[in-house]
């Protein structure tokens, strides 16, 4: 049971096959007072009517594209700021992270401290968010991604963001990189955070904006590790993490959109004889179905449905070791049908 109450903000590209058991694993797990959703107008739309019964706590929607509530604050405004020829990620991508960053500014009464949630995140064997520290709460994310891995000059890149544009030394871990796909915020500290960003371009023209502008100077941001940084820098007391090998060595991530090895043993698990190519199946449903794959005394702590094609097509020295060691990574069937075999 929570110890404060609490909001999450997930902003969402699109409604997925996965998306309702996301929810109701949040519900489950950590019983936030509400839970806000950020999504294009055809999405929230769709969600509004496939999530009527589903088991979640309250439901706020927002369309994306009006979301700041400001005629110079439109997704098409912000993104038209961007100026990239060839970059990794697209402009959609980039504003994402501002809306996690600037959530405060577009949803009314929004709790102090908020949790951020990436929208293909499933907490399975999940950690624990908040714990009464003394007379006070602390609030703690995990640490879900390892540092030996993944794409160093884009990990460079961001580094230089934060020493450039913030003035302080990037926060690291021995083991853990601090992407770790969730984030508590505390409006405080994102409100200094963007009196910093003012700053340093000497402009009174709004953070957001200038963040967004800050991509064509640097190449790209992270706003999790940049939060990080700040708040470790002037508030470090703020800042709690449970350790990579804690929840991390067992966090696994993998491409699937409905069509990949997961969902597709899932569909033979929960509806043998389905009819239906596309399903929302329950949290409860998808838990009783790794509980039958990975036995309960070795649960996952987390499992990332990732849906860009993007990671079809990464070289394997830019995978990340959840990738790699997954049962359910498409790059590798035979070690994935040999893991289930086992299990």
């Amino acid at each position: 049971m929570s110890l404060e109450v609490f909001d999450f903000v997930i902003p969402l590209y699109r409604v997925r096959w996965n998306t309702r058991a996301v929810l109701e694993g949040i519900t489950t797990h950590y019983q936030p007072r509400s839970i806000h959703v950020i999504a294009p107008a055809t999405q929230v739309e769709k969600l509004k009517q496939e999530s009527q019964n589903w088991k979640i706590s309250p439901l706020y929607l927002y369309e994306e594209e009006t979301f700041f509530n400001s005629d110079d604050l439109t997704k098409e405004k912000i993104c038209a700021k961007l100026d990239l020829e060839q970059s990794l990620y697209t402009p959609g991508w980039f504003y994402q992270q501002l809306l996690k960053l600037g959530a405060f500014e577009g949803i009314e009464n929004l709790s102090e401290w908020y949790v951020v949630w990436d929208s293909d995140l499933l907490p399975v064997d999940a950690w624990s968010l908040t714990k009464k520290q003394q007379q006070a709460v602390q609030y703690s994310f995990a640490l879900l991604q390892h540092n030996g891995w993944g794409n160093d000059s884009i990990v460079a890149k961001w580094d230089k963001w934060i020493s450039c544009v913030l003035g302080v030394e990037a926060q690291k871990d021995h083991e853990g990189t601090f992407i770790p796909h969730h984030m508590w915020f505390k409006q405080e500290h994102l409100k200094s955070f963007a009196r910093q960003v003012n700053k340093y371009y000497q402009s009174k023209e709004h953070w957001l904006l200038l963040i967004m502008d800050s991509a064509n100077e640097f190449g790209t941001f992270s706003e999790y590790w940049s939060y990080v940084s700040w708040v470790a820098a002037h508030a470090p007391q703020d800042l709690s993490f449970h350790p990579y090998e804690s929840y991390g060595e067992t966090s696994e991530r993998f491409f699937d959109d409905g069509t990949g090895l997961f969902s597709a043993a899932l569909k033979q698990h929960v509806i043998p004889t389905s009819e239906a190519d596309y399903f929302y199946p329950s949290y409860a449903e998808i838990a009783s179905f790794i509980e039958a794959e990975y036995g309960s005394d070795a649960l996952p702590s987390s499992l990332s449905f990732e849906s860009s094609p993007r990671h079809l097509k990464k070289d394997e020295k830019n995978m990340h070791i959840e990738e790699l060691r997954s049962r359910w990574n498409p790059r590798d069937t035979d070690t994935a049908e040999s893991e289930r075999n086992v299990a």
